[in-house]
């Protein structure tokens, strides 16, 4: 509705730039996003998918009509006792009104409809409530819709964004925001604070039907010489490795943001960034084997006194792992990570104390990147441990140190029975040997061998543990199988303990 207060973009730039979006975000041409869908497999495997849900289909179908005419008697006897509550001058026309479908009611059907909605309006309670032998059915055709529901795959589609094809609808600059102020048109452009040095937006269709508008941004972008397209990247791909970006505001390179620590080193970056062909997998391994990357995060008096703060990456920052990587983490420590590729996404269940958690696979369980999103059921150990929520932008993960995260470690069954099955595992590589089982844990979960001290105090923990268990577990039990399940439910709770620990948790 204005130019930026503070960066050099007018309110022209803006319209200019969104005109670009027009030929995809039309309002006169609008597709709902859930809707803008793109088949991405192969004829013969979209023909294979029909070919299996084809025969579930038409037996859903089958049943839903069923169902409709099983309702049909039920909803036209409650219909008519509560017409016959009403005067006899609207009984007829809401019983038409009732019979003529949504669509294709009259201005006045409509306005009865909306009148006596609590009249024409029969939800499924009432009509089980009506007929005892329809709920009864209804109930059963509820449980196998379910499950045939259940058995179809779904269609190999992704949400996309493309063109709507055609010529955009004009785009015109907005007189104080407002919609219904029209000032002069505008073309699609980039930001002209942008333009200096750089070579021009060039809209240049690709192919007929299509209009080039994004093509043409794209190129811009990734031209050697813009001055934000690499450094943005290379920003941001630092701050996954270190914790905190080379500019801190990692979103706003703007006169509001932070300046840049070393701005020398994020042009380098950037320019060696361009000069590989932009290659993600070569600046992964430039940062990962760099003198600054493989620093100790043991902080030297002298290191705290020159820069406490860790501005200047005079070591590297202890941090925490991801929700993903945790989850990950404690699937390959306990040997049940399934690490096949692709495929469909993981189904999520909820366990009877509310904690929501992937399914199994035949193989174990898959890396969460594989697990089912949705905001109403979030995987409860991820979503503790701060990954972001599904909301339509993660500018930055938030990393908290809350009591909710190590109630969840301690009292999680999914952990729980990871521990129990590394103790399992231990148990068989080292049946009767407990220094054995304790140093093979320490190896798999941190990395190292337990020290003196620490293989002592396991050692004793296992004793004490081992008493405890004896003594709470189910006493009808002959005594051999009850003092096995003592020494491995005892390993199973040092195995929780050490999965729980600050130093499995953290990277160092």
């Amino acid at each position: 509705c204005h130019d930026h207060k503070y960066d050099p973009i007018p309110q022209r730039d803006y319209y200019r730039f969104s005109a670009i979006l027009q030929s995809a975000y039309d309002p006169y041409d609008w597709v709902k996003p859930t809707e803008r869908n793109l088949k991405i497999a192969l004829e013969e495997e979209r023909a294979a998918v029909a070919k299996w849900n084809t025969p579930i289909e038409a037996e859903i179908k089958a049943l839903e009509q069923e169902g409709e005419r099983a309702a049909k008697p039920v909803r036209e006897q409650i219909l008519t006792q509560r017409l016959s509550a009403l005067p006899e001058s609207v009984r007829a026309d809401l019983a038409k009104a009732a019979a003529t479908a949504e669509k294709d009611r009259t201005d006045l059907q409509k306005y009865l409809a909306e009148k006596f909605e609590s009249v024409l309006k029969i939800s499924d309670e009432d009509l089980g409530k009506a007929s005892p032998e329809y709920g009864q059915g209804a109930a059963k055709r509820r449980k196998e819709l379910a499950a045939l529901r259940a058995r179809l795959k779904a269609k190999p589609e992704i949400r996309a964004l493309y063109e709507m094809g055609g010529e955009p609808s004009p785009v015109y600059l907005l007189r104080r925001g407002d919609a219904n102020t029209l000032g002069e048109p505008v073309a699609p452009g980039t930001p002209s604070a942008l333009r200096v040095g750089l070579k021009p937006y060039v809209v240049s269709p690709p192919f007929e039907g299509a209009t080039g508008r994004r093509l043409g941004l794209a190129r811009w972008l990734t031209q050697p010489e813009h001055p934000l397209t690499a450094r943005v990247l290379v920003n941001r791909m630092w701050m996954h490795h270190f914790g905190r970006g080379i500019v801190a505001s990692v979103s706003n390179f703007g006169k509001t943001g932070v300046a840049p620590s070393h701005p020398e080193l994020l042009d380098w970056l950037a320019t060696e960034f361009v000069r590989e062909g932009w290659s993600l997998k070569k600046l992964h391994r430039l940062m990962v084997t760099s003198r600054a990357y493989r620093q100790s995060s043991q902080v030297s008096p002298a290191a705290h006194a020159a820069d406490a703060d860790n501005l200047l990456f005079s070591r590297m920052p202890l941090r925490r792992m991801d929700a993903e990587q945790l989850h990950d983490s404690i699937l390959a420590v306990s040997g049940q990570l399934d690490l096949k590729p692709f495929g469909e996404p993981v189904a999520v269940e909820t366990a009877p104390g509310g904690e929501v958690m992937a399914k199994a696979s035949e193989q174990g369980w898959r890396r969460a990147i594989y697990v089912l999103q949705r905001r109403t059921t979030p995987p409860t150990m991820m979503e503790v441990f701060d990954q972001p929520p599904m909301t339509p932008n993660c500018i930055e993960r938030s990393y908290s140190t809350v009591s909710t995260q190590a109630l969840q470690m301690m009292n999680s069954e999914m952990i729980r029975e990871r521990a129990r099955f590394l103790a399992g595992r231990l148990i068989d590589e080292h049946p009767s040997d407990r220094a054995r089982q304790v140093e093979s844990l320490y190896q798999r979960a941190l990395a190292r061998k337990p020290s003196a001290a620490e293989s002592a105090a396991a050692l004793a923990d296992l004793d004490r543990l081992t008493t405890y268990w004896r003594e709470h577990l189910d006493t009808k039990r002959s005594a051999g199988p009850r003092e096995l399940d003592a020494r491995w439910s005892a390993l199973g709770s040092l195995c929780h303990a050490i999965l729980s620990s600050a130093e499995f948790l953290y990277v160092e």
